[in-house]
């Protein structure tokens, strides 16, 4: 492993309201890293980080494995959610790839640029977790948000 995680405890995810109440446990990271081959292998680890915390987090209401990529912020949180995909796990998983966003200069060319990273992030999900044993076990639908959890998709 070579990202630094730190742990942090709250009722409110990323300022958000919590209406379950539930106290999450967040493991927080930065990538600094800038050749595609190390991002590939930090990504690695949020998502190895995040399949070894399914057994605290999977419950009856469990149905998805969401990773969701925010290209604003260079960032990339992975949870279980429920049906609604409003109600995140117990243990949440959040890494912001700073390496990444520094590539590229502040405007709308960063912005764009930092979404068609989305298509790459998204099949490089797909990859690791179709030949991960570890997640295979669960009964997950695995899901890949780029903004919006309503916007989704079926990895």
């Amino acid at each position: 492993m070579r990202l630094a995680w730190q742990i942090e405890k709250s009722t409110c995810l990323f300022g958000g309201e919590n209406k379950a109440a539930t106290e999450h446990e967040l493991h927080r990271s930065e990538s600094t890293v800038l050749a595609t081959d190390d991002i590939y292998q930090d990504l690695s680890e949020v998502l190895q980080l995040a399949i070894s915390k399914l057994d605290e987090n999977v419950s009856d209401t469990s149905l998805y494995f969401l990773i969701s990529w925010e290209s604003v912020s260079a960032s990339m949180t992975v949870s279980v959610v429920d049906d609604s995909r409003s109600n995140d796990s117990k243990v949440v998983v959040h890494c912001h790839f700073a390496g990444l966003a520094s590539q590229y200069d502040a405007g709308p060319k960063r912005q764009e640029a930092l979404v068609k990273w989305s298509d790459e992030l998204r099949f490089w999900c797909k990859e690791y977790l179709s030949t991960d044993q570890g997640f295979s076990q669960f009964s997950l639908v695995a899901l890949f948000a780029a903004g919006s959890r309503d916007t989704a998709v079926i990895l």
